[in-house]
C-alpha cells in the first residue's frame, strides 16, 4: 500500500478506529497466518480495528499469500525491500496507525477471542496505562520446522504422544524436511485442540508477576514490562514521548527503552492475564548475547540512572532478577536514610556497578570486580570498613550480602 493510500483512508470518517495491531514480521510464515488467523475470530468490533503486518523483507511465502488476504477487520499489508530492524518497522506501523489503542503484537502469537476486548476493556479506566499480556504468555507448537533443534523435536513426541491425530501429522512431516510442516490446522484452533500442544515455558518475565503480582508492586523496574510481543497502550501516550529509538538497530533493549521514557513521563504498568498469548514456537535463533549487551550499553548512554546501571548485576550473573530489585531498595533506602554518613561508600559503590557493565561490554568475566575497577589498597580497605558500617544497621542485608560477594570475587 503506498502513502497516499494511507492519506486517502485516513480522511475517512465512516469508520472509526478504535484499535490499531502492529505486527512485524520476518521470515515467519505459516505462525503469521494462524495469528492473523487468530485476530479474524475476535469477540469485538473488527470493523473498528485495523492491523498492519509489516514484513521486514521476508524471503518466504508471506509476500505471495497476504497480497490477496481480506478479513473482516481492515488489513494493511506493507512490505520492506530490505531489513530496516525491529525499532524501525515497528515505527512505520505508528506512523500510518491511526487508532485510539495501540497493540503491539509479535507475527508468532496466537490470541484467544477475547484479546481485543479486555484490551480495549482496560483502557476505558485509565488514560496513562501500559497492559502487557507477555509476561503471561504460553508456549505453543503449531508448526515443524526443518532447522528444529532435537530438544525441540523431542519436546513435540512427547506433548503428541497420546494423541493419534497429531501423531499421524508427525510422521507426515517426517517425509517433507524442506519446508515448514503445519502441525496444526485452522479447524484444530477454532475447536480448541491447538491446547494439546501448548504448555507452561518458564521464563525471567514470567516470574516477574508471580512474584510482584499483577500490577507490579514492589518491583523498581516496571518499564521491563514493555515487551513488544503482547502489549497496548493509547496512541497519545506514544505521540507524547515519541516512538522507539531507531538508533537501537541490533537485537533487543529498543523495547525497554521507549517503556523507559513512557514510565517516566507518568504511564503505570499491569501484567495481567486476561490479555495473554501462545507464543508458537520457530527455530531457536543464534546466540545474539553481544547485540543484547551492546543495545544494553547503548540504553545506559541514553539513560544513565541508577536503575539502568543496576541491569548489569543481573545480566552478568552477579544476582537474580529478584535480589537485583531487593538490592536496589536497599540502595535506595540507605541514601535515603544515610547518605550523608555513606558518601565514600556510594562513590565505591557506583565505581562497581559501572566496571560491571565494562566488563559485559568487553565480554570479560567478572572475577576480581575492585581489581578491575582499579581498587587501590586504600579504596578496598575503605569499602571493607564501609561495609561493616553497613551490617551494623542491620536494615540491608542484601546490599552487603552483594558487597561482600563482589570483595571476595
Amino acid at each position: 500500500m503506498t502513502n497516499d493510500s494511507f492519506k486517502t483512508r485516513n480522511t475517512q470518517t465512516s469508520k472509526e478506529i478504535d484499535i490499531s495491531i502492529i505486527i512485524p514480521s520476518h521470515n515467519k510464515f505459516p505462525l503469521n497466518m494462524f495469528t492473523l488467523y487468530s485476530l479474524e475470530k475476535q469477540h469485538f468490533d473488527l470493523s473498528k480495528v485495523e492491523v498492519f503486518l509489516l514484513d521486514d523483507a521476508s524471503t518466504d511465502q508471506t509476500p505471495t499469500l497476504l497480497n490477496n488476504y481480506h478479513p473482516a477487520f481492515h488489513f494493511y499489508y506493507i512490505r520492506c525491500e530490505k531489513n530496516i530492524g525491529r525499532a524501525k518497522i515497528r515505527n512505520l506501523g505508528i506512523q500510518h496507525a491511526i487508532g485510539k489503542i495501540i497493540i503491539f503484537l509479535d507475527a508468532e502469537m496466537y490470541v484467544k477471542p477475547t484479546f481485543i476486548r479486555n484490551h480495549f476493556y482496560y483502557h476505558q479506566h485509565k488514560d496513562n496505562l501500559i497492559v502487557t499480556g507477555a509476561m503471561r504468555c504460553k508456549a505453543l507448537y503449531s508448526c515443524i520446522y526443518p532447522s528444529f533443534q532435537p530438544e525441540q523435536l523431542h519436546d513435540i513426541k512427547e506433548i503428541i504422544k497420546d494423541d493419534s491425530e497429531l501423531s499421524i501429522r508427525f510422521s507426515q512431516w517426517l517425509n517433507t524436511l524442506t519446508e515448514p510442516f503445519p502441525l496444526l490446522t485452522f479447524q484444530d484452533f477454532d475447536d480448541g485442540n491447538f491446547e494439546i500442544v501448548s504448555f507452561e515455558k518458564s521464563s525471567w518475565f514470567t516470574l516477574i508477576p508471580e512474584q510482584y503480582g499483577p500490577e507490579l508492586e514492589g518491583f523498581s523496574f516496571p518499564w521491563m514490562a514493555f515487551l513488544t510481543g503482547n502489549v497496548s497502550l493509547r496512541k497519545n501516550l506514544l505521540d507524547k514521548v515519541g516512538g522507539f529509538d531507531e538508533e537501537f538497530v541490533l537485537y533487543g533493549y529498543e523495547d525497554w527503552e521507549l517503556g523507559y521514557r513512557l514510565f517516566h513521563s507518568g504511564a503505570v504498568y499491569i501484567a495481567s492475564d486476561k490479555v495473554s498469548s501462545f507464543h508458537q514456537e520457530h527455530p531457536i535463533s543464534s546466540d545474539k548475547w553481544q547485540e543484547a549487551i551492546e543495545n544494553y550499553y547503548l540504553f545506559l548512554t541514553k539513560h544513565p540512572d541508577i536503575d539502568v546501571l543496576f541491569l548489569g548485576i543481573e545480566l552478568s550473573q552477579l544476582a537474580s532478577l529478584i535480589e537485583m530489585n531487593d538490592i536496589l531498595i536497599d540502595y535506595r533506602s540507605l541514601l535515603e536514610n544515610h547518605l550523608e554518613e555513606y558518601l565514600v561508600f556510594n562513590k565505591l559503590f557506583i565505581q562497581i556497578l559501572v566496571t560491571i557493565v565494562l566488563l559485559l561490554k568487553i565480554d570479560c568475566m567478572h572475577i576480581n570486580i575492585l581489581g578491575a575497577a582499579g581498587f587501590t589498597e586504600k579504596q578496598r580497605n575503605d569499602l571493607i570498613q564501609e561495609l561493616s558500617k553497613l551490617k551494623k544497621l542491620n536494615s540491608y542485608n542484601k546490599l552487603a550480602a552483594f558487597i561482600s560477594k563482589i570483595i571476595s570475587s
